[in-house]
């Protein structure tokens, strides 16, 4: 084999590398952008949900039954529209009753918002809010410790609450710890004197 030959199978073999080197490089690039799953970065969904899911528990927990109309238009927006239209028959019939009681709910404060689950037009989050009811049955504020789970609906490219539910608080019991002096009748091999 001469200098002359090998020249054309070294630039071949240089061509080929490089060439693989973009491929390599595309694709590296390609997987980097959509992250591990295959799927788009969803950092950007996630933090309007978490937003969204703190707006609505404070809007939720900021009402007086005597301004209805401000309460429905204020949640309106976060609302998809069928669940919109849900609401706004429970609100009437919710607020009616509560009428004479002249409740109030305001000082809400969102404890925190968890993002459970997202695909690429819905989601769910929990969130965990307290708020201060008023009414005639009570003489001061009453703080009220809610926690949800809220179903969101991308609409026309925006995240909307779509359901929400009451998550029931979990009750825990600690069980006795065992003592570690033994009994009297342990050291005496059972035998009560």
């Amino acid at each position: 084999m001469t200098e002359r030959s090998s020249r054309p199978r070294v630039f071949t073999l240089l061509v080929v590398v490089t060439a693989l080197g973009l491929v390599l490089a595309a694709v590296g690039g390609a997987l980097w952008v959509l992250g591990p799953s295959g799927a788009s970065d969803d950092s950007g969904d996630r933090n309007t949900i978490t937003s969204r899911a703190n707006d609505f528990a404070v809007a939720y927990n900021t009402y007086d039954v005597s301004d209805l109309p401000d309460y429905q238009k204020r949640l309106k927006g976060l609302l998809t529209p069928a669940y919109d239209e849900q609401f706004v028959q429970v609100t009437d019939a919710v607020f009616k009753a509560l009428e004479e009681k002249k409740q109030s709910s305001g000082g809400a404060k969102v404890l925190g918002v968890a993002v459970e689950s997202i695909d690429k037009d819905s989601a769910e989050a929990l969130v965990a809010v307290d708020a201060k009811i008023t009414n005639t049955d009570n003489e001061a504020e009453v703080l009220r410790h809610f926690r949800w789970k809220i179903s969101f609906t991308k609409t026309k490219g925006e995240w909307l609450v779509s359901n929400f539910q009451s998550v029931a608080p979990v009750d825990a019991q600690a069980t006795p710890v065992p003592s570690a002096t033994p009994s009297p009748a342990a050291t005496d091999g059972g035998d009560a004197k």
